[in-house]
């Protein structure tokens, strides 16, 4: 009769254990992003453009959440920044929210194409500028106070976030350069940038229709005053002659005094660098304390 009564008192402490393990188990916090899918019809272009977005877990949401840009590279689309063979940027940016390296942040990046973000063939800068950041942080009821948001691109999507940095700094805090393309006075023979129509004239790369969307034109243009800080890397092998685009940057912010870092990371023009990179720069700038 003892031993049946001790079995019975063992049979309930152990259900009452696993029960209260389950319970423990199911209050940890799960933490529930979402890549979403969509477009929106712009009036400058006079076509419909493909975007998507990172949005994070809407109870970890508040008025100070982040949002941050995202400008995909020559060959690239939408889905650049987003599949898990090249920017992977949900996992990245579920983890470093998950390990408290970072607050949640909000992204959004749109399919440019090959217009490499100017007005050229179509007038991407200005639809990006004028139409496609207010029409996101209006849609998704985004409150971002003037010049706080976060530019980041790749190659082709830095020369554009570099550009849009620099013509319109009461946008943006911080920029992030990944191995950008931004070549002066010329592109190398290898670069992308002379296969395509945007820098042709008579169907042959034009040298003066580059240089005229260059930082050093810009700098001819205005002031570069009140500016983003520009934070800019590259692999260390990369065969594009980034390296050498980056020396210049360097030369070029210091002169006129605008606020920049560098890293140099082993790797080539890929995004196993622009991965790691872009995760460093970010835990840099939504840790600053001033």
């Amino acid at each position: 009769m003892l031993n049946r009564s001790l079995f019975i008192l063992f049979l309930f402490s152990l259900i009452c254990f696993l029960g209260c393990r389950s319970e423990e188990k199911s209050a940890e916090p799960v933490y529930k992003s979402e890549i979403q899918i969509d477009s929106l019809f712009s009036d400058t272009l006079n076509r419909y453009v493909k975007y998507r977005t990172y949005v994070p877990d809407s109870t970890f949401l508040n008025e100070s959440t982040q949002v941050i840009y995202l400008l995909h590279g020559h060959g690239g689309s939408d889905d650049d920044w987003i599949t898990a063979e090249e920017g992977n940027v949900q996992q990245l940016l579920d983890s470093l929210v998950l390990t408290n390296q970072i607050p949640p942040v909000f992204a959004a990046t749109l399919n440019a194409g090959n217009s490499w973000y100017v007005n050229q063939q179509e007038a991407m800068e200005s639809m990006y500028i004028k139409e496609f950041i207010p029409y996101i942080e209006s849609h998704y009821n985004l409150t971002v106070p003037e010049g706080s948001r976060v530019l980041a691109g790749n190659s082709a999507g830095g020369y554009g976030a570099l550009r849009f940095g620099l013509l319109y700094p009461s946008l943006f805090k911080d920029v992030m350069l990944l191995s950008p393309a931004a070549y002066y006075p010329s592109p190398p023979q290898v670069s992308s940038s002379r296969k395509i129509d945007v820098f042709k004239e008579n169907d042959k790369f034009n040298d003066s229709i580059w240089q005229s969307y260059s930082y050093q034109q810009i700098a001819k243009q205005r002031p570069l005053s009140n500016l983003p800080t520009f934070y800019i890397s590259t692999g260390d092998d990369d065969k594009y002659g980034i390296f050498e685009v980056i020396s210049q940057l360097n030369t070029f912010f210091t002169e006129n005094e605008i606020k920049h870092e560098i890293i140099v990371t082993n790797g080539g023009h890929s995004w196993d660098v622009w991965r790691q990179n872009f995760c460093n720069d970010l835990i840099r700038i939504l840790n600053q304390t001033n």
